[in-house]
């Protein structure tokens, strides 16, 4: 396409140039030489107006395509020459973007949520606390208090019931034991004082099982 354009340029510098030299010759014949006389310039042929009703003819090639004009054909390869490289410009532009974007989102890392502050994580979700003690901990079964299997409150003694010192975790706290799981204290002992708790529990076997250790005791709200 730009070899085309540019052959036709150079066509029309040399039709300029041979338009020159014809006029050059055209000067010599009419007088204009070194003799010093000044040539008359020629009366102006009028030019004859159309007239209003006279249709305007319309060059039509042998294609019968409209004729038009060496400049008009340069000027509109020009323009096309144009429309293209700013539609690669463009689609250029956007691929950059596209790839630019997802190069970013490649880079974006996950950042882990931290858990909320003063909560312990339980089967049952985090739950918040207020106090966490260390405590020596033992295990009984539910007749080891009474004949009747009740606590110190006057409920039935199952897993999950406590016996603590009031003076430390009052009666009808709710408490969470890594290990045991959440219980009430509910109940109370002779040998339970201080940091000590008792876990009830279902069956001998667990309560040797469970022996004496020492637990985190996280008092719960």
């Amino acid at each position: 396409m730009k070899r085309k354009i540019l052959g036709k340029i150079f066509g029309m510098k040399k039709k300029i140039a041979l338009s020159l030299m014809l006029a050059g010759l055209a000067a010599m014949n009419t007088g204009f030489t070194d003799s010093g006389e000044v040539p008359v310039a020629p009366e102006p042929i009028p030019i004859e107006q159309p007239s209003a009703t006279e249709p305007t003819t319309i060059a039509v090639g042998e294609n019968g395509r409209l004729k038009v004009s060496e400049e008009d054909e340069i000027n509109r390869m020009f323009l096309e020459l144009v429309e293209e490289s700013r539609q690669r410009d463009v689609s250029d532009l956007r691929g950059d973007v596209e790839i630019s974007a997802e190069a970013e989102v490649s880079t974006v890392e996950e950042i882990p949520v931290a858990p909320p502050e003063n909560v312990v994580e339980t089967a049952n979700g985090y739950l918040p606390y207020v106090d966490v003690i260390d405590m020596e901990a033992t295990a009984y079964l539910p007749t080891d208090g009474s004949a009747e299997g009740l606590t110190a409150m006057g409920i039935p003694a199952t897993y999950g019931i406590v016996a603590v010192d009031p003076y430390v975790i009052p009666l009808g706290t709710r408490v969470y034991i890594p290990g045991y799981g959440e219980a009430l204290a509910a109940d109370t002992g002779g040998a339970i004082y201080g940091n000590r708790i008792d876990l009830c529990m279902e069956s001998y076997g667990q309560a040797m099982d469970f022996g004496r250790r020492t637990v985190t005791v996280f008092v719960l709200k």
